[in-house]
């Protein structure tokens, strides 16, 4: 694939995309990576890359609902505790164990939940409803409802030929389960793409040189770790190229270090200022720019372009330094990219119409404001998780959605406004407790 360089990147003029019209041009002719075939405990968060269809029966046999007595129908129909059936015990029938003998006119088989329905058989009386053998080999039924009742019959959810798993579908802990159930060890799913991540400033200092943050000498570098994370999250292999120097020399060779990852990320030195030499290192190497400049906020510096890599086009986002613009520009950008060339048919999160905690107003640009969810149900609240500046990291932590708030809207307190739902963690608020689920 030949792209050829665009204009240098320092000379082209900035594009002011709409957030959705920026998304989509990033999206736009993904190329899927390659299947591969992995055992079922790898596959966890990757996407299907073939239908999966059924060769088996589930359930294989009619089986018992619950623990009860195997019985004919019309032996127990009309039984009451005043008036009780009372049939013959010959045999137990447990689940994986050897089946049990039919069941004749009076008679009953003692069976748990799951065992196969004995031939003749076409109900479970639940235990509660008989006397539980008070006389050994003997059971009263007291009452008839669970006549016909009680027996999921065999292949009631899978039959062979059913295409129970399509193309596209994101394994989950529930996929796993159904292709253990159908007997199968590996499945067929896209490779994970891998992502390179370069940081770069002369001002940043890693954890380990935190004593020059200390002493005013450094600022934290909390871009790397909060991304590598973010694309683990996504399901991407990370490659973190560690903070880079504001040096031509020392950036062509960590962009270089970057060939063979899917994509590459770089974080600052994007802007206009004499030391952003990343854009310009970028376009030395021929980066086809697909735009620059989004209408947002945090995060209008963004870009998007394709770099050539032999016979392959990498994928090429430049996100703010700011960790607020380059938390939020990877979420809207780079991370639908990474879950669509990995096959996952669902790339975007899923969006909620919440109150608004307090007022909103939208400026010249589209406001993406950091919020955390209070409330469930018909009433979540959206409350931002404090000042919205994109270089304050602490509201990071509690953000559980985006609330977008549109160019010179206003929102007020307690009207509707959109929010993009991030992961929750075991501490989110908006699900019921235990306590507060029905019973």
């Amino acid at each position: 694939m030949t792209i050829g360089p665009g204009p240098a990147f320092e000379d082209r003029a900035a594009d002011w995309l709409a957030p959705g019209d920026a998304q989509r041009r990033v999206l736009e002719g993904c190329p899927l990576l390659p299947p591969e075939r992995v055992l079922l405990q790898e596959a966890l968060g990757r996407a299907l890359a073939e239908d999966v269809l059924a060769d088996v029966t589930l359930p294989p046999w009619d089986n018992a609902a619950m623990d009860g007595y195997a019985v004919r129908s019309e032996d127990v129909e009309g039984a009451s505790a005043s008036a009780p059936t009372v049939l013959r015990v010959h045999s137990l029938a447990r689940a994986g164990g050897t089946p049990a003998p039919g069941v004749g006119p009076g008679e009953a088989v003692r069976i748990m939940t799951g065992a196969p329905i004995p031939p003749g058989a076409d109900s479970v009386i639940r235990v509660e409803d008989t006397d539980a053998e008070a006389e050994p080999g003997r059971v009263r039924v007291l009452r008839d409802r669970d006549a016909h009742g009680n027996v999921r019959p065999g292949g009631q959810d899978v039959r062979p030929g059913d295409r129970v798993l399509e193309v596209g579908q994101s394994v989950v802990p529930g996929t796993i389960g159904v292709l253990a159930a159908l007997g199968r060890t590996g499945v067929v799913v896209r490779r994970r793409p891998s992502v390179a991540i370069l940081v770069t400033g002369d001002e940043l200092r890693p954890v380990e040189r935190y004593e020059d943050v200390r002493r005013g000498a450094g600022v934290p570098e909390s871009n790397g770790p909060m991304l590598v994370a973010a694309a683990s999250a996504a399901g991407a292999v990370p490659i973190h190229l560690g903070i880079v120097p504001d040096d031509r020399a020392a950036l062509s060779v960590a962009v270089e270090r970057a060939a063979d990852a899917d994509a590459l990320v770089t974080v600052g030195g994007a802007s206009m200022g004499e030391a952003d030499l990343v854009k310009k290192v970028l376009g030395d190497m021929g980066l086809r720019l697909e735009f620059w400049r989004v209408r947002m906020r945090p995060g209008s510096p963004f870009s998007f372009g394709r770099l050539e890599r032999g016979s392959r086009a990498q994928a090429v986002f430049g996100l703010p330094g700011n960790p607020v613009s380059a938390f939020v520009t990877f979420e809207l950008f780079a991370r639908p990219w990474l879950l669509r060339v990995a096959g996952h048919r669902d790339v975007h999160r899923r969006r909620v119409v919440c109150r608004a905690g307090e007022e909103l107003r939208g400026g010249e640009r589209t406001l993406f404001l950091r919020v955390r969810l209070d409330g469930s149900g018909a009433d979540l609240w959206a409350r931002p998780t404090g000042r919205q500046a994109s270089g304050l990291v602490r509201g990071l932590a509690a953000t559980q959605g985006l609330a977008i708030v549109p160019e010179g809207a206003r929102i007020a307190e307690g009207d509707p406004v959109e929010v993009i739902v991030l992961d929750a963690g075991p501490a989110a608020t908006d699900l019921p407790s235990l306590e507060r689920l029905p019973t």
